[in-house]
């Protein structure tokens, strides 16, 4: 069978190497229809596309939809882990049966119930502050995003709680119930859970910090060059600071858990993409722009 949550990441992660180099090599053999539907937010503005791109224009903001829908899969996931863990008590048949059909192998246990759940309260914490930010945050433009960028959100977030819930142990089964142990807790995870509160931080430190850029009432289509913090060393800290979360939650769940891994990877591939557009924008539009800074990558890229 079909491992469709491996599938989904596998194609996502080519899409997005894809993206870097149309984006990084200049690929003038490309087909402009490609390119188009890499051209995200600012990069969008003042752009010419043909009519199918056009159809498929949306506003940004609608990211918020998906971040909802991510905070509910996730609730349902920290739901059927704490029924488990906490109350020990059996899965749900109907659930059995969902896991089995979007991730068969995951009869292949690659992380304990405690860690599992540890990551996915991690998520879902990521996913609740990504909400609250696009709605009382952040300040969006009328700049749009093609459909595609849209979806690949929602499959996204069911895929990284999908990924949490079938691989630990004995999730995929209806019988055995997993103890929770003192001794699961070690180094690993604490160094992990400190990485990703320090990134947590400072993404919402930087998503604050180009929200305040757009507080003119008079002029939310302005654009000025973000200053300070990590802003001083890369054009996306924001963007820097999300690699390191999905990494983070990789140290989590310890590093033989390759579906994580290859979410990692997609994570890391997008990022760079995306990083790669808003640093040729801002330099296409800042004369001022500083030399010395990197795109996502403090010293190197």
């Amino acid at each position: 069978m079909i491992n469709i949550v491996i599938c989904v990441f596998i194609l996502l992660s080519m899409c997005s190497i894809l993206g870097i180099l149309v984006n990084v090599i200049d690929m003038k053999w490309v087909p402009k229809i490609i390119s188009d539907l890499y051209s995200y937010g600012k990069s969008c503005e003042g752009k010419v596309f043909g009519s199918l791109i056009r159809t498929i224009l949306i506003p940004k903001s609608w990211f918020t939809h998906f971040y909802a829908f991510a905070i509910f899969y996730t609730c349902m996931v920290l739901v059927a882990m704490v029924w488990k863990i906490v109350l020990k008590n059996q899965l749900p048949t109907f659930v059995t049966l969902y896991i089995n059909f979007v991730s068969p192998y995951s009869h292949n246990p690659l992380a304990s119930l405690e860690l599992s759940l540890l990551a996915a309260a991690l998520l879902f914490l990521q996913v609740a502050r990504r909400l609250y930010e696009c709605m009382f945050v952040a300040v969006f433009s009328d700049s749009k995003m093609n459909l595609g960028h849209y979806l690949v959100g929602y499959l996204h977030y069911w895929g990284c709680a999908t990924v949490i819930l079938s691989y630990s142990t004995d999730f995929s089964k209806t019988e055995g119930i997993m103890q929770i142990s003192s001794n699961n807790i070690y180094i690993q995870p604490i160094f992990g859970t400190i990485l990703f509160a320090l990134a947590y931080y400072h993404q919402h430190i930087a998503h604050v910090t180009l929200a305040n850029l757009r507080k003119d009432p008079k002029n939310k289509q302005k654009h000025s060059l973000p200053k300070g913090g990590l802003f001083n060393y890369v054009s996306c800290p924001n963007f820097l600071c999300e690699i390191i979360i999905y990494a983070a939650l990789y140290i989590i769940l310890g590093f033989r858990h390759y579906p994580w891994a290859l979410i990692t990877l997609f994570v890391l591939t997008n990022q760079i993409m995306t990083a790669t557009v808003a640093q040729n924008w801002y330099k296409s539009k800042f004369k001022e722009f500083p030399k010395t800074r990197r795109a996502i990558i403090p010293f190197i890229y």
